[in-house]
């Protein structure tokens, strides 16, 4: 059963791939953004009652899918909210990343390894590199996989969760995905 945030992540995301191409089939509209064709006919239904947006039969077999007005208004109020949200996360793991090493260097530890994947890896040696941490090295990973077992803390900014069986205290978490106000 899926719950209102997922439900409306995927009506953001039908949204957002009707907007690109308002002609798709239902079936193509599903294969793009990765759901059934039943839940993709569900929420067709449900935003057209909502009145996000209009369904206008072309001929017998082909089909466009129109946002209304308040459909457009919806669209963006979503990817304003979105790109808040975005930053918000981008500033908590600065925040983060900038408190767990000037600690961690106070105390003496002068080598780092981080896991990370695609954006968020790159915004943190962004980060790292303006703090100018005198004589620390970083070792960055795409995967816990690639920590060395001698490693004996880990910054992480992550969904992938540690290796079962690892010590809570050898990684730190710099970022909570689902508390936006998360902060060391």
């Amino acid at each position: 059963m899926m719950n209102a945030s997922t439900l409306a992540d995927n009506e953001f995301r039908l949204i957002q791939e009707l907007s690109r191409r308002p002609t798709h089939t239902q079936r193509s509209l599903s294969q793009n953004i990765g759901l059934s064709l039943g839940t993709t006919n569900l929420l067709i239904r449900r935003l057209t009652r909502k009145g996000i947006i209009k369904i206008q039969q072309l001929d017998w077999k082909r089909t466009r899918y129109l946002l209304t007005l308040k459909g457009a208004v919806e669209k963006t109020r979503k990817s304003y909210a979105y790109a808040r949200y975005t930053l918000r996360i981008f500033g908590q793991i600065q925040d983060n990343i900038t408190l767990v090493l000037r600690r961690e260097h106070g105390k003496g530890r002068r080598t780092f390894h981080v896991v990370a994947q695609d954006e968020l890896l790159e915004h943190l040696s962004n980060t790292i590199s303006g703090l100018r941490l005198d004589g620390t090295s970083f070792v960055f990973h795409h995967s816990f996989a690639d920590v060395p077992a001698a490693a004996d803390l880990v910054l992480t900014a992550t969904l992938e969760a540690p290796p079962p069986g690892a010590p809570a205290s050898a990684y730190v978490s710099l970022v909570d995905f689902d508390n936006i106000n998360f902060r060391l």
